[in-house]
C-alpha cells in the first residue's frame, strides 16, 4: 500500500500569524466536501485547540462537522473531521493533515498525507526534512505553493 499513499505538501508562499492553520482549514474543508474521514495532526495540545476554533470561524460559507479528539481512537460514530496532537488509531480516517514536527512514520495508513508548510525558518526546516524522509520512503511527494492573503 505505500505506494498508493498521496503524499502532498502545500508550501506557504507568504503568511499571516494564522496563515499555515488557514491553509490547513482550506485542505480540511476541500477534502471533507469531498467525502473523506479527515484527522488534522498538530504540533501540540495549544495549536489543536487554535485550529478547533478556526475551523468553525474561517470561512461565513464554510460548516465542517468536527470535534477536538482527546484520544487516538476513532470509530464510525465520530465526526467525519478530527482535530488533535496524536496520530489517530484507526484505520477509519483516510486522510491525515499534518501541522506537526515530525513526519508520519505509519503514512501507509492513510491514502492520503496533506503536510502545511508554514514560511518560518523552522517550518522550512521542518517542511524539508518530511520531504526526504517521504522521498527516501520511496514516495513521490507534490509540492503546491500557495499564497495568502
Amino acid at each position: 500500500m505505500a505506494n498508493e499513499t498521496r503524499i502532498d505538501f502545500y508550501v506557504l508562499e507568504n503568511s499571516n500569524e494564522q496563515g499555515r492553520l488557514r491553509v490547513a482549514c482550506r485542505v480540511t474543508e476541500k477534502a471533507y466536501r469531498a467525502g473523506h474521514r479527515v484527522h488534522v495532526l498538530t504540533r501540540d495540545e495549544e495549536e489543536a485547540g487554535v485550529l478547533d476554533d478556526l475551523l468553525w470561524t474561517f470561512s461565513q460559507s464554510s460548516f465542517i462537522p468536527h470535534a477536538l479528539a482527546t484520544t487516538a481512537e476513532d470509530d464510525a460514530t465520530s465526526p467525519p473531521v478530527r482535530v488533535s496532537h496524536c496520530l489517530p488509531d484507526s484505520t477509519n480516517i483516510d486522510t491525515l493533515i499534518s501541522l506537526a514536527n515530525e513526519p508520519i512514520i505509519n503514512y501507509t495508513q492513510f491514502s492520503r498525507i496533506a503536510e502545511v508548510v508554514g514560511t518560518t525558518i523552522e517550518d522550512k526546516a521542518i517542511g524539508r526534512t518530511h520531504f526526504r524522509f517521504y522521498r527516501d520512503e520511496g514516495l513521490i511527494p507534490s509540492t503546491h505553493t500557495i499564497a495568502t492573503p
